[in-house]
């Protein structure tokens, strides 16, 4: 049987990172040699590596999400698996692009990072990488995960959950899909299964697309003067609890009315991260139903607005923008039935 072959990508982020004479952090060069001298002695597969970029991963836009996915598209019939080593600050946000824009995978993708980097002699940055390779290895996934602290979870359902402690990613509306103590304890009934449809890239998506967080008080003039003027083509409304909106507010309606007169699709996700939207449930969301707002459902805020992103890019039609953000496409939100 022959060996299997795990491409490792390096795009940047805390992993490779060391200290300039400042004593801040900065991207370096290490990290690539370091991992060709140890990682690949622990494993029989083939190793290799590729460097795409090196950059901290507050830098990210959806040009760097085309830049992975194009690269894993070029190299995707050479390997079995692929790492993808990322920041962790919009791990969550490219990890639910690939997964919309690598259409029918049959391999695992593995997103890792670290909190410390791989230079630091308390860092999890190693560990992380070798269960990684690992999951990538074993093949038993056909879908875009992240693994962190010995956990692998769907990427489209991830969010960052802390800045300090090596226990930084969680997935609060869907469970792990794997989990490593001192074996490797696959949760095989949360996978996604395999399509049987033939493996392409769809990387069309439209980043014009805005986020308003509910608070007390916002004023959302400035919002319906963007969609006026056609400087934005999607509105994502993080709402409180399971959707509730202010709808005694002059400014929001005029929102709704500006945004459906200009086929300004509005998706609306919860600022809650547990649980989901229901737009039924209160009396004062029955103009959201009036304007045709779409539920995220159990979708994260990360994942609703790439999602918006992609249906813009894709669809012109404001029905079809609809069905897209209704459908769960990769398992990114829930439904009783997976595209």
């Amino acid at each position: 049987m022959a060996r299997k072959k795990i491409l490792i990508i390096h795009t940047g982020g805390t992993f490779v990172m060391e200290s300039n004479e400042q004593g801040f952090l900065k991207p370096g060069d290490y990290a690539f040699d370091y991992i060709e001298k140890t990682i690949p002695s622990f494993f029989d597969a083939e190793i290799v590596q590729s460097k795409l970029i090196n950059i901290d991963s507050s830098l990210f836009r959806p040009t760097h999400w085309v830049m992975i996915a194009e690269h894993i598209n070029e190299h995707y019939d050479k390997y079995d698996g692929f790492v993808v080593i990322h920041g962790t600050d919009t791990m969550s946000y490219t990890a639910s692009a690939l997964s919309l824009m690598l259409k029918n995978l049959g391999k695992p993708i593995i997103m890792t990072g670290s909190q410390l980097p791989l230079i630091n002699r308390r860092s999890d940055a190693f560990m992380n990488l070798i269960e990684a390779v690992e999951v990538a290895i074993d093949g038993g996934l056909n879908e875009v995960a992240v693994l962190f602290n010995h956990t692998v979870f769907r990427g489209n359902r991830t969010k960052k959950k802390d800045a300090w402690d090596f226990d930084a990613f969680y997935s609060p509306n869907y469970n792990s899909l794997i989990k490593f103590g001192i074996g490797m304890d696959k949760k095989t009934h949360r996978h996604l299964p395999k399509k049987p449809g033939v493996f392409e890239i769809d990387t069309r998506l439209n980043e014009h697309v805005v986020i308003i967080p509910f608070y007390p008080g916002i004023d959302f003039s400035n919002f319906s003067i963007m969609v006026r003027k056609q400087k934005v083509k999607g509105i994502v409304i993080e709402a409180y609890g399971s959707g509730n909106i202010p709808s005694d507010n002059p400014g929001l309606e005029e929102l709704f009315k500006d945004a459906a007169a200009n086929e300004v699709p509005i998706a609306v996700c919860s600022q809650s991260p547990i649980g989901k939207v229901n737009l039924g449930l209160y009396e004062v969301a029955t103009k959201a139903a009036f304007y045709g707002l779409i539920s995220a459902m159990d979708m994260t805020r990360e994942a609703t607005l790439v999602k918006l992103m992609v249906a813009l890019g894709r669809y012109r039609s404001i029905n079809k923008i609809k069905q897209f953000m209704t459908e769960s496409i990769v398992g990114e939100k829930e439904s009783e039935h997976v595209r």
